[in-house]
């Protein structure tokens, strides 16, 4: 991992994604590249319209980027960053659409992964605007990994990855790197019973499986657990349980690209728990 981009309302729980990022950044001798995105009219509080003066989007932009250059000085200072540090940047990036301008930025940049913090979304708000994170999870190329509003800092150690047993190889080939990049082990986790049962969970033989995706992938650790509920399809339920009893630091969701009417009839499990999850959550996506 050698690029980071950091998306920033300057809140307090961006500012907790950017500290995340830096420490990940540490670790890899990576770069971190932190954006403010504005597509409306965002004035200083005391540039307020007077007589007929009206702050060009150049003023705008000058203004924002101040602002962002404080926000990252913050960061520096709380983090004992050297000031002249080369690892650390930032960006005021003007247009349309937050989700489809972090995209981007993520591909100009070259980014190996997008960390953002999220307050989350309930009821109508989450229903008609939705979260940036669920977005970016929804359009972003590459692994996105979602800070919760009341995440304390601490080491990641242990990766639940959920998965339904069907595409295991692909999808640690995707999440390995970043589980190596925080110095994390993986456990696989999946959640019964499902109705109806799949043929991937029938044929998959923990005693077999296990060793050879370590010895495929070269893993010391690899872990699986079944978690079981009370009821069929409780996805959210075994997410909760598996929390309660095996403590893992991050949780690990996956995306697989979908037609427009699976995601009506299917939403996102991976974007409902970036909304709601008490812990960081990483979301990858596999296939194009």
């Amino acid at each position: 991992m050698k690029n980071i981009l950091v998306p920033t309302d300057f809140s307090a729980n961006s500012m907790k994604a950017l500290r995340f990022a830096m420490k990940v950044a540490e670790k890899n001798n990576a770069k971190v590249h932190v954006i403010h995105q504005t597509s409306v009219l965002e004035l200083a509080p005391d540039s307020a319209f007077t007589g007929l003066y009206m702050p060009s989007q150049a003023d705008q932009v000058d203004y924002l980027q101040n602002e962002l250059s404080r926000f990252i000085s913050k960061a520096r200072k709380s983090l004992k960053i050297p000031a002249g540090s080369k690892t650390l940047s930032g960006e005021v990036v003007p247009g349309v659409g937050t989700s489809d301008i972090l995209v981007q930025t993520a591909k100009r940049l070259k980014a190996d992964c997008i960390i953002m913090g999220s307050t989350g979304a309930s009821g109508l708000k989450r229903l008609f605007i939705g979260s940036i994170a669920a977005q970016v999870i929804e359009k972003a190329p590459v692994p996105v990994i979602v800070i919760p509003d009341n995440f304390r800092h601490k080491e990641i150690r242990k990766i639940g990855y959920s998965s339904d047993l069907a595409h295991i190889e692909d999808e640690l080939a995707v999440l390995l790197p970043v589980a190596k990049s925080l110095g994390a082990d993986v456990e696989i986790f999946h959640i019964q019973p499902t109705f109806p049962t799949t043929n991937a969970f029938i044929e998959f033989d923990p005693e077999k499986a296990i060793p050879a995706l370590k010895k495929k992938f070269k893993l010391n650790e690899l872990h699986y657990k079944l978690v079981k509920t009370k009821q069929d399809n409780d996805f959210f339920g075994g997410v909760s349980k598996y929390r309660r009893t095996s403590h893992p630091d991050m949780i690990c969701t996956v995306t697989h690209k979908r037609s427009w009417v699976e995601k009506i009839l299917d939403p996102s499990k991976s974007k409902a728990i970036a909304y709601h999850n008490e812990l960081p959550v990483v979301c990858i996506k596999v296939g194009k």
